[in-house]
């Protein structure tokens, strides 16, 4: 029998950035709640890690795509 451990085991990459975001403020507030045992807390804390970063690519892939953009502008 599997134990629940309050969290979803995400596959970032399916994700969109806001899915991801909302996936950590769910995350977010479950730990803060203080009612995850230690090993929930530990899987969640694993998994907001990773959707932490997964968000942080994605935010420095955005900001470069915009900075392509912007830099075209001026060849228009």
């Amino acid at each position: 029998m599997s134990e629940n451990t309050g969290t979803k085991d995400t596959n970032e990459n399916e994700l969109t950035f806001e899915q991801a975001m909302a996936r950590l403020e769910e995350i977010t507030g479950k730990m803060e709640s203080g009612k995850l045992m230690l090993d929930e807390s530990i899987a969640a804390f694993e998994e907001g890690s990773r959707l932490v970063k997964y968000c942080r690519e994605k935010l420095e892939a955005y900001g470069d795509k915009i900075k392509n953009i912007t830099d075209g502008e001026g060849d228009v």
